[in-house]
């Protein structure tokens, strides 16, 4: 995608994911967690020193404890060569079958182009009930458009995607307010707008959503 061109950024939220069009092979990896963690999973070429700023900013935002690991996955299950890219609801459903026994929530993040049927592309998407999710960081990066590399904004930017989905895992739809983390953004530069944090409802409502978990 080239600067200027209009992009529609779509973040998911489903209820069921279905992989009927991509199965994928290989050993189910386990990952094992506590009680009120959120598990962030680097899949492959994820920049170790990227997650640990993340973790670093989530557990000061979501109050919870951040865990990370890097695993290499096989993701050919998951891509699509007649559009060169990898279909994230594959991912997310093997990220369900590998946080089967997880603590509350699982946070996948990989580096390579993501989409959904009838959409061009996804930076992210969420499962609410198994409250497991994925997010793309190559939409993310200025490289992608012709750029400098500018690794703070890279920051900002995946942080404010993974606060997003992980929102929805608890429960918080998208919200009117601009600068809210939960805005539906339509486009990078509504990403680049708002802000990593909740707004007061919303952040009420994740108060809330915590509270009931515990």
């Amino acid at each position: 995608m080239k600067p200027g061109i209009f992009c529609v950024t779509i973040f998911l939220v489903i209820l069921g994911c279905s992989t009927n069009e991509f199965q994928y092979k290989g050993e189910k990896q386990e990952v094992k967690s506590k009680q009120g963690e959120i598990y962030i999973l680097g899949i492959n070429k994820v920049d170790s020193t990227l997650l640990e700023k993340l973790r670093t900013n989530l557990e000061k935002i979501f109050g919870q404890k951040i865990k990370v690991s890097l695993i290499s996955w096989d993701l050919e299950f998951a891509y699509n060569p007649e559009r060169k890219q990898y279909y994230s609801s594959a991912i997310l459903e093997k990220l369900r079958n590998a946080g089967s026994e997880a603590g509350e929530r699982v946070l996948g993040l990989v580096d390579i182009d993501l989409y959904v049927p009838d959409l061009n592309f996804v930076f992210g998407e969420a499962d609410v009930v198994e409250k497991i999710a994925v997010i793309s960081t190559k939409r993310l990066r200025q490289e992608y458009y012709g750029l400098p590399k500018d690794e703070q904004l890279l920051l900002d930017r995946t942080l404010k995607e993974s606060v997003h989905e992980l929102g929805h895992t608890y429960g918080l739809g998208h919200c009117p307010d601009k600068s809210c983390v939960m805005y539906f953004s339509n486009s990078l530069q509504d990403t680049d707008f708002k802000s990593s944090s909740f707004c007061e409802s919303c952040k009420s409502k994740l108060m809330l959503a915590i509270r009931s978990e515990s």
